[in-house]
This record gives C-alpha cells, structure tokens and sequence, in this order.
C-alpha cells in the first residue's frame, strides 16, 4: 500500500512540474509568477480602482448625492442607488473571501 502511494504522489508531482514548464514556456516567467496570490487591497484602494475600472471599461457614470450615498449610471441599464455599508459589505463578502 505504501508504495503505491508513493507511485501515486511521484506522478502527481511529475504532472503538476509538466504543468508548470508549459504555462512557463506558453506565457512567461513572469506571468506565472503573477498567479500566485497576492495580499489583499485595503479597502480605500479596492474601492477606487473599482470606480476607475467601471468608469473606464464598462461606460458607468458615478455621482456622489452626499456622504455615504452614490448614484451609479449603468449605460443601457437602470440606475443604482449604492450607500457606503452596500460597497463594505462587497469588500467583506466578496472580495476578502478570495484570499
């Protein structure tokens, strides 16, 4: 039993080091690297590069009605009303999750 183990863990290993050589020699030492998973942004930070990502890349239009309140315009969609709480309940829930 012990050594088909071993044969099992050998061949795994030898599969993940295939892996490994072809997603190096497809993409780049440095793409491979960036895989592994980093440090998770504060909130401040997540929060704006959220901002700058949606205005940029999907066309939403932000509008601040006053403290603790957002108006998002969603091009083609209806309007949102987002409070502070809903963006620190998405950091919490769904961001901090994937780390």
């Amino acid at each position: 039993m012990a050594t088909l183990k071993g044969e099992l863990n050998r061949e795994l290993n030898r599969i993940k080091a295939t892996q490994y050589r072809q997603r190096i020699s497809r993409y780049g030492r440095k793409a491979v690297y960036a895989l592994e998973p980093k440090e998770p942004l504060k909130f401040k930070p997540w929060f704006l590069q959220g901002i700058e990502y949606y205005q940029k890349e999907k066309g939403f239009t932000f509008e601040v009605l006053c403290p603790g309140l957002l108006r998002v315009k969603r091009p083609g969609q209806t309007t949102l009303l987002r409070t502070y709480k809903d963006f620190v309940r998405e950091y919490k829930n769904d961001y901090l999750s994937k780390f």
